[in-house]
């Protein structure tokens, strides 16, 4: 199995559709995150190259460069999910161990932040986006919000293979938190 970042998407999918336990859920919820992250920043490129005199378009390539780096990140997430679930499923049969279980919860929690980051930094690109292209943004940012939801039901579904309550806690709190975060953002299809 390959990166997500190594491959085509047909490929990819092909990869997900197939009898292999890996990738999997997590790997398309953070691929999803990437997807809604590379819209947005193209969105910002474009709106950069037609540039009215009259707008304040100032802020586009710092938020472009927070896109570029939150796409990234989101596809290593990708790529250390596929390999989690592998190591989960795909081996001796045994009950995961703690370092596996943590990962199992981690890897979406820090999806979903990740990509709480992209709908915040996407409501700003829906404001300053040009006209032709702002339906991208829009898009993209949908694209996030659903990979956020689905990482967090997968963080809360995961909760009951950790050992540790006080640790299964503290991640349920940041879940909420992010879920709380995320619902502050504007939906990106009010006009």
């Amino acid at each position: 199995m390959s990166s997500p970042t190594e491959q085509s998407l047909s490929s990819f999918l092909d990869e997900v559709a197939s009898e292999r336990v890996a990738p999997a859920g997590g790997t398309a919820i953070a691929s999803t995150g990437a997807m809604g992250a590379a819209l947005c920043e193209m969105v910002c490129i474009h709106t950069l190259a037609a540039r009215d005199a009259d707008s304040d378009t100032s802020s586009l390539p710092a938020l472009r460069s927070d896109l570029e780096r939150q796409r990234r990140s989101l596809l290593a997430l990708a790529a250390q999910d596929a390999a989690v679930v592998d190591e989960l499923f795909g081996g001796d049969g045994e009950g995961p161990s703690e370092r596996l279980s943590k990962r199992a919860v981690g890897i979406p929690l820090a999806v979903a932040e990740s990509c709480l980051r992209v709908l915040e930094v996407a409501e700003r690109v829906i404001e300053l986006g040009s006209g032709g292209v702002v339906a991208d943004a829009r898009i993209g940012a949908s694209l996030a919000a659903a990979a956020l939801r689905a990482a967090l039901w997968m963080v809360r579904g995961n909760l009951d293979i950790l050992s540790g309550p006080s640790f299964a806690a503290n991640i349920a709190d940041r879940a909420d938190a992010i879920e709380r975060a995320a619902a502050d953002v504007a939906d990106p299809f009010d006009t």
